[in-house]
């Protein structure tokens, strides 16, 4: 437990820090932020928080940095909510008020104006699960794996594999497979992906293999997802723009994994968030690219269709204005769908 006055010392040096990129000094936080704390009292704060993991000094003689840690305990605990100026809520307004023909035409201008008002990278990802499921299918690779296929009205979905009991033989296969498409033929693929594993439907005979049974469900519903989605992406050219990526081998490893459209999807979507949540995963420990922090907010694009709008800069993120503009796209789009545009 943190006192009040180490979370004001906590949470000046992450805002200052977001703002400059220098670590933070003692003297700066007692000019800038707490002038009632003598410079000896925040030099001994500071290295407390260093010593539980909140700080890090980069040199003998320099300020702290905020750890990953730190980030996300500003974020859940310190972190105050940040209004637009009028002008940006004005620009996101006008990017979203053009006259667009397509869904696509909409996620592209919204990856491009939270490009241009965060300087960071922008993501859209749309998930179209439209689709009707005609059938299931597990086929034996015999070398003890199970691929799992699904059949819909528009496409036929084979990317997922799972391991095989010794004991799972074609005949306990043939009722898997019977079983898996009484509950799921004529479903939509969107029924199947909020779809909840029934243990109550597996017949007794069946329950030794729950955990396999379990294991498919969760097979189906990654290689649907994955394949109902469309992925746009902008403004990567603003987050190596900033300090953390000078350095070339970074930059390098960040346009890398910014190529992995598929991982990047299952990045923004993975997080188990309703329509209108945030959530912000801090650094690789939270499966966030490394040396980078995720911010995303779910939104309904229409029947059957849903999106994840994210934004992906430097651990050094400016949190609050990335919500803020979340929140006021979020907010338009919710309107746009309700009024059927």
């Amino acid at each position: 437990m943190l006192s009040d006055r180490k979370k004001k010392i906590l949470c000046a040096v992450v805002d200052s820090y977001i703002e400059s990129a220098n670590p933070v000094a003692s003297k700066e936080i007692q000019e800038e932020y707490l002038p009632e704390c003598s410079s000896a009292t925040i030099r001994n704060e500071l290295s407390t928080l260093e010593s539980m993991g909140y700080l890090i000094q980069p040199h003998v003689s320099a300020g702290r940095i905020p750890s990953e840690k730190a980030f996300r305990f500003y974020v859940n605990e310190l972190m105050f909510e940040s209004n637009l100026t009028a002008r940006e809520a004005e620009m996101i307004e006008q990017y979203l008020s053009r006259k667009v023909g397509s869904l696509e035409d909409v996620m592209t201008a919204v990856t491009h104006v939270i490009a241009e008002i965060t300087n960071y990278t922008s993501v859209v990802v749309k998930e179209d699960m439209s689709d009707t499921i005609t059938a299931i299918k597990l086929l034996d690779l015999s070398n003890g794996k199970l691929l799992v296929v699904i059949v819909t009205d528009s496409r036929v979905l084979k990317d997922g594999m799972v391991d095989l009991p010794d004991d799972f033989d074609e005949q306990i296969i043939a009722q898997a497979q019977k079983w898996l498409n009484k509950i799921f033929r004529g479903k939509h693929v969107s029924e199947f992906i909020n779809f909840n594993y029934p243990f109550a439907l597996v017949n007794d005979e069946f329950a030794q293999y729950n955990a396999l049974f379990k294991k498919i469900i969760d097979v189906l519903k990654k290689v649907s997802l994955m394949n109902g989605m469309d992925v746009e992406m902008y403004g990567e050219n603003k987050t190596i723009a900033h300090s953390e990526f000078t350095d070339v081998n970074n930059a390098r490893k960040f346009l890398e994994q910014m190529e992995n459209k598929e991982k990047i999807a299952e990045i923004l979507t993975n997080d188990g968030g309703a329509d209108g949540s945030m959530t912000v995963k801090i650094g690789a420990a939270e499966n966030a690219p490394e040396g980078c922090a995720v911010v995303t907010t779910r939104v309904n694009l229409g029947e059957n269709v849903s999106g994840s709008i994210g934004v992906i800069g430097p651990v050094r993120m400016n949190y609050r204005k990335v919500l803020a503009v979340l929140d006021k796209i979020s907010e338009i789009i919710i309107d746009l769908v309700g009024k059927g545009e």
